[in-house]
């Protein structure tokens, strides 16, 4: 892994010292941003709710799927009531009805109670910037796009390869801008479609995949997939959890660091002390995740009540880490190869180390194919213990 000249220009020359400085979290090389667009009273919008901690994926995912149950055997249940009072039943059979069907009813509401409560007592409500975004662009020399579109150039994750990428919302330097280069958009992936495919709510996209709000930074090198996983997202990443690797207790504390077998030593050389300094400092104390795909970085927006909003408060903390958190990655890609290609100028990485494997099933979906089903067993068991109970004594 010898020191070389990479073959993607470094902005943080042009800035010397100042882009690495953690002292504050003041912007440097974009200090002369124009925030006053966002800085002006907003248009009265539902709020979004900033979350310091995120409720579980297994337990948010069993809340919804149970609520789905409950809803649609509640409204079964108030069909059956209406039934009875139409047609009649024997008490015990009217009351079996009466007391699953409130149940339900209970079940549901409890769900969104569970939500608000969560959202109140773990949340900050902010307003998400919406038209902000064009005026904020148009002011600093950036470009802001709203219009998806098919994107071919950024790396896709493990699992969506061969799919199709859809970018929306996107912010990036203009042409000729001063900026250093960066990508800030929504993505989704989807099985590829015929041209004149036109997605409906009934009829979306077939093997939609969303992957969020993201940032991407250019490296200039391949590196090997490594991936800076939080808590929350343990349970529903599809990544195989057992390419976990141990980088140090504090560190472990706010990431699980993911690479290919036979790489840690890889991600040891890239993620020096100064960069995991970075990465806690800059993205994991404002709950980011970061994402090492091919020659991206890429930097998950934090989780808020409604995902894809964009709040003013990280866009500021994107340009951060641009400027500051990425460099310092930047500075160990700029030396390193892979071994096991041979050719440094080749500019490759290994089929082993491109991503992380895929495990079979996360807990998340497994949740969800499990208790599904009860959409079916719930009305019918509704349905056979009303029968029993309206036959004569």
């Amino acid at each position: 892994m010898s020191a070389r000249s990479g073959d993607v220009p470094s902005y943080r020359s042009r800035y010397g010292g100042a882009v690495t400085e953690r002292s504050d979290g003041h912007l440097k090389v974009f200090a002369d941003l124009d925030f006053s667009a966002l800085a002006e009273p907003l248009p009265p919008r539902p709020v979004v709710w900033r979350l310091r901690r995120q409720l579980p994926a297994w337990v948010s995912t069993l809340a919804v799927v149970l609520a789905i149950v409950a809803g649609s055997t509640a409204i079964f249940g108030l069909l059956r009531a209406v039934g009875i009072l139409l047609n009649g039943t024997t008490p015990a059979a009217g009351a079996w009805v009466a007391a699953w069907t409130v149940s339900c009813v209970a079940i549901v509401a409890g769900v969104i109670l569970l939500f608000r409560w969560w959202h109140r007592r773990f949340g900050r409500p902010l307003t998400p910037l919406t038209d902000e975004l064009r005026a904020f662009a148009e002011a600093n020399d950036l470009e802001f796009g709203s219009v998806t579109r098919v994107d071919a150039t950024l790396p896709a994750p493990s699992g969506c390869e061969g799919k199709v990428q859809r970018l929306t919302r996107i912010l990036q330097p203009a042409t000729g801008s001063p900026w250093p280069p960066f990508l800030i958009g929504r993505r989704v992936f989807h099985d590829p479609v015929p041209p004149d495919f036109q997605p409906t709510e009934k009829r979306p996209y077939p093997g939609l995949v969303d992957d969020g709000l993201f940032l991407a930074v250019p490296m200039p090198r391949r590196l090997p997939h490594i991936a800076l996983l939080r808590d929350f997202e343990l349970s529903s990443t599809p990544l195989e959890l057992r390419a976990a690797y141990r980088m140090g207790i504090e560190f472990d504390e706010v990431f699980t660091l993911l690479c290919p077998p036979g790489y840690e030593r890889d991600a040891l050389y890239l993620f020096t002390p100064d960069v995991m300094a970075a990465m806690l400092d800059d993205a994991g104390g404002a709950q980011w995740g970061a994402e090492v795909l091919d020659d991206q970085l890429f930097f998950r927006f934090p989780p808020s009540s409604l995902p894809g909003a964009v709040l003013e408060e990280d866009l500021r903390r994107a340009f951060l880490l641009v400027e500051r958190t990425s460099v310092q990655l930047e500075e160990q890609a700029r030396r390193y190869s892979d071994a096991r290609v041979g050719e440094r100028s080749l500019n490759l990485i290994d089929d082993a180390g491109r991503r992380v494997g895929r495990r079979r099933i996360a807990p998340a979906l497994l949740i969800t194919l499990v208790t599904l089903p009860f959409m079916v067993i719930a009305p019918f068991v509704l349905i056979v213990v009303e029968g029993a109970l309206s036959q004569p004594g």
